[in-house]
């Protein structure tokens, strides 16, 4: 894969990852799961496709990089294009990270919960 995925991740962050996000309904467009050897995946929702795959590591004052990423090629599954990546996967994680800050703050896609905190900021 040409280029390095420039997003870092907080501890908070990386502990979402490994929560994971799974099917929670049709309007899901992703799942992903931060595994315990620190690999990244990430999967169309509608097809279970696993497109993405990364290697989380540890950087200083407990930040994580990614690096690694591969990235499905077959057309069948995937109709993106690796000219296009890394930026194509950073826009689907920040996607799946802010969707992950949004169901523990309490809001689904229906909407918020009787006792849903604030809406978090954007990440990043």
């Amino acid at each position: 894969m040409p280029g390095s995925p420039g997003l870092v991740l907080d501890a908070d962050t990386r502990q979402l990852l490994a929560d994971g996000l799974g099917p929670f309904d049709m309007d899901m467009r992703w799942l992903a799961h931060l595994d315990e050897t620190n690999v990244l995946r990430l999967w169309r929702s509608w097809t279970g496709h696993q497109i993405y795959q990364a290697v989380v590591e540890p950087r200083a004052a407990g930040t994580w990089a990614i690096r690694d990423l591969t990235v499905e090629q077959e057309p069948d599954r995937y109709g993106g294009s690796v000219s296009a990546e890394p930026g194509e996967f950073e826009q689907v994680l920040i996607v799946v990270v802010n969707t992950l800050r949004h169901f523990r703050a309490g809001h689904t896609p229906y909407g918020p919960g009787p006792d849903a905190d604030p809406l978090p900021p954007p990440w990043p």
